[in-house]
């Protein structure tokens, strides 16, 4: 289990949550945490299911209580594929707590321990705060993906994005 923020030393900051590896118990929370954050694109309980049985992807929670036992506060999911990994989703329900950048550095040396040495994804052009959160930890654009977000009114381009790990 890794405690949600670890400092230089290996000491730890108390905040209240926890990161550890995702599990089918952690299913149906994570599909409705989906449905919550991801309305037009939610993976539901039978996809969420086979993401965490997949042997090539790592899935992490952050959940309440020093042990990460009690509700689920975020979750994310890579692929692993050779030298490449690609973030499958990532979600927080506690904006602006750090969570978000536990799961990313998470999944990050996960992709690394897996053999990738650069980690992608894609996020919608029109969510400035992801493009931003990802910016800073170190992503750049590399590419478009036209219409690859359905949405209500119809489709929204995907930014590719990618580190060097």
């Amino acid at each position: 289990m890794s405690v949600a923020g670890e400092d230089d030393t290996g000491g730890v900051l108390r905040r209240g949550w926890a990161l550890r590896p995702a599990t089918l118990e952690d299913v149906e929370e994570i599909a409705f945490a989906e449905l919550e954050l991801f309305p037009e694109e939610a993976w539901n309980v039978f996809q969420v299911a086979a993401e965490i049985e997949h042997p090539d992807r790592r899935y992490v929670i952050a959940a309440a209580g020093e042990e990460a036992e009690r509700g689920l506060i975020g979750y994310a999911g890579i692929m692993l594929a050779g030298d490449t990994a690609d973030l499958h989703t990532i979600g927080t329900r506690r904006p602006g707590e750090g969570i978000g950048r536990a799961l990313l550095g998470w999944c990050e040396e996960q992709a690394r321990s897996g053999g990738a040495a650069r980690l992608l994804l894609e996020v919608r052009e029109d969510n400035d705060r992801a493009r931003a959160f990802y910016t800073t930890a170190g992503y750049e654009e590399i590419g478009r993906r036209r219409a690859y977000y359905r949405v209500r009114d119809g489709y929204v381009d995907a930014i590719v994005m990618q580190r060097e790990l």
